[in-house]
């Protein structure tokens, strides 16, 4: 299983949960409103597992019956192709969540699931979760919803590379990056989660050449710069435009 992480009690990188990130993980997509004592008694014998960058955390294929949640730190969501290509499903950070399918139908997973950064996750076991949403029905409409959010998603992302170029489906990745892990600086916004231009090609189904080709375009207009592998946006309502519907344009005119 290589660098693999098994979800089990016994392995070292686990600890208990600590009062800040109880405090954290009360304000999740999950568990939003949920009082902090309720999550507190619901959580006694959760498990944090911290990790480094790049760790594996389970494979596609692999049994499992636990789900995670981001606590900080961000993940990569991919598979391999018959050929070895990796394709990047889905980035996630602080709050969002994965594994909720294996959980819910003891399936193996569908992808597997590496740290990008260092990252601290809460595992939630299929024994108390299942009890725990049959008993607190908000939640269990939450996590529906967010389910049908990701089948939304899905779709976009089959209309987008079906009918979009790779220019305009790069512009929405970069927004969507800019959405999760942006922060201002001055007028510009910096994308802080530093992925390689290999990764994002694998998030939107190109070669990586041709994302650098695209990236350096770009940089070469002044709507981004790239300096030490992170991505600034300095002209959003260009990357905005190159990111809509009707797709790419003429970067001769910005």
């Amino acid at each position: 299983m290589g660098n693999t992480i098994q979800l089990q009690r016994t392995t070292s990188d686990f600890d208990c949960i600590n009062p800040t990130e109880l405090e954290h993980l009360s304000k999740s997509v999950l568990f939003a409103g949920l009082p902090t004592g309720r999550l507190s008694e619901v959580l006694k014998n959760s498990t944090c597992l911290r990790l480094p960058e790049k760790k594996e955390i389970y494979r596609r294929g692999e049994a499992g019956s636990e789900m995670c949640i981001v606590l900080s730190g961000g993940v990569k969501v991919s598979t391999l192709s018959a050929d070895g290509k990796e394709i990047i499903f889905d980035l996630l950070s602080e709050g969002d969540f994965f594994g909720e399918l294996s959980l819910l139908d003891g399936k193996p997973r569908t992808a597997t699931v590496t740290t990008l950064v260092p990252s601290v996750l809460v595992i939630l076991e299929r024994s108390f979760l299942i009890p725990f949403l049959e008993d607190t029905p908000a939640t269990a409409i939450r996590l529906l919803h967010l389910l049908a959010n990701r089948l939304r998603a899905a779709d976009t992302l089959l209309e987008e590379v079906l009918f979009f170029d790779s220019e305009t489906r790069l512009a929405k990745r970069v927004m969507a990056l800019k959405e999760i892990y942006g922060k201002a600086v001055g007028s510009d916004i910096q994308i802080e989660l530093k992925v390689s231009q290999q990764e994002i090609a694998n998030l939107v189904g190109v070669t990586r050449e041709r994302v650098n080709k695209h990236l350096k375009k770009w940089e070469r207009a002044g709507i981004i710069s790239l300096q030490q592998g992170c991505l600034t946006i300095q002209k959003l309502p260009v990357l905005q435009k190159l990111a809509s519907e009707a797709g790419s344009f003429n970067l001769a005119k910005v």
